[in-house]
């Protein structure tokens, strides 16, 4: 017969909330900041290139469009 340990479940229960409301903190605190760019009149971002991305592969992405 199977069998469910209580303790172990709320346990587990507990650690899921705790990991679940810090992901929730750190997705208002990202969109704080994008509210607060976009009250500052940012429409876009220009983002740097990223140095670790080859040449080689943006060259090919660029010549077969999808």
């Amino acid at each position: 017969m199977p069998i469910i340990d209580i303790d172990n479940n709320i346990k587990r229960l507990r650690e899921n909330i705790e990991r679940l409301t810090q992901e929730i903190y750190r997705l208002e605190g990202m969109l704080n900041t994008f509210e607060g760019f976009k009250r500052g009149g940012l429409k876009v971002i220009d983002l740097p290139d990223d140095p670790h991305e080859s040449k080689e592969m943006l060259d090919s992405i660029q010549e077969k469009p999808e």
